[in-house]
């Protein structure tokens, strides 16, 4: 497809590409660690044009860390996401999150950090608010929002009707490079099979899956089954480390979740601190809704 470009600088990173006949929209802009080689590869797919819009699937550092650097190359970049991302990147808490796993992420990949200890915070902010299923028109060319809650509460997936092509958030799960769609739910299991549900219901020709770009045609097929099978496996496993074990501490189960899920591989694309964070706040939300 050859308006829908991959910019991404690292495996563990984001950025793609699409071109209209008026304007263009990066999904996602990655870590802050690669940002550099990341704006090379989006002004070499740009040939010149400007970036216009930068559409996020949600606000987790690895897909906006690099969001300071983006607006000091095209200063007239508009960043779009919903109401709630706009309030979550306002608070200073995700910011001071967000530059903290940064620097996680440029240690683990032996890179220069001291720009990400410098960069001014301000940068992270919406300038567009959008709601499910608004479109935005590039010319040619639609972007239509689909929330997509569960992984977080602000994750958005993308759907560009004229090419048949649905840009997921992480909600769905992460397609592993072993073929092992990795549970990436959050904050809500029950909003994760909603949103799987809401999103095998698109007529989607292609799939643009996070961290890798459009998925070949094996990948694409029956991709939200098994995604769904994914995610309800964990919440069965999390659910089944308390039914077995009524007294197990809370980390106790951090470390049984830790040894079925920490496989080398999403080690690649995250730091272990981000991968704690995560199992933590996946624990948390499955024991809650399930009382």
């Amino acid at each position: 497809m050859k308006n829908y470009i991959n910019c991404m600088a690292d495996n563990s990173s984001e950025g793609n590409l699409l071109t209209g006949d008026k304007f263009t929209a990066l999904f996602d802009c990655g870590m802050a660690f690669c940002a550099d080689d990341t704006i090379k590869n989006v002004k070499n797919a740009l040939n010149g044009r400007s970036l216009d819009y930068l559409f996020i699937t949600h606000t987790h550092y690895d897909h906006i860390g690099a969001l300071p650097f983006f607006r000091e190359e095209f200063p007239g970049l508009k960043l779009v996401t919903n109401e709630t991302g706009a309030a979550v990147l306002l608070k200073d808490t995700p910011r001071r999150v967000i530059r903290e796993l940064s620097l996680e992420a440029a240690k683990s990949k032996n890179a220069p950090s001291d720009a990400i200890y410098k960069y001014d915070s301000g940068a992270f902010r919406a300038d567009i608010i959008i709601k499910d299923g608004d479109i935005i028109d590039l010319g040619g060319v639609g972007v239509k929002s689909v929330e997509t809650p569960g992984h977080t509460r602000d994750s958005i997936s993308y759907f560009v009707a004229e090419y048949g092509l649905l840009i997921l958030s992480e909600t769905p799960g992460v397609l592993l490079p072993d073929g092992v769609i990795y549970p990436c739910y959050l904050t809500s299991y029950i909003n994760t099979l909603d949103s799987i549900k809401k999103c095998a219901a698109l007529d989607y020709k292609y799939l643009s899956l996070p961290h890798r770009g459009i998925a070949d045609a094996e990948d694409t097929e029956g991709f939200f089954e098994k995604s769904e099978k994914s995610n309800r496996d964990c919440r069965d496993f999390i659910l089944g480390m308390r039914k077995n074990s009524p007294e197990i501490s809370d980390g106790d189960m951090l470390d049984l979740f830790f040894e079925k899920y920490a496989s080398g591989i999403i080690l690649q694309y995250q730091p272990k601190e981000a991968f704690l964070a995560n199992a933590r706040a996946a624990i948390s939300c499955t024991l809650k809704e399930e009382v």
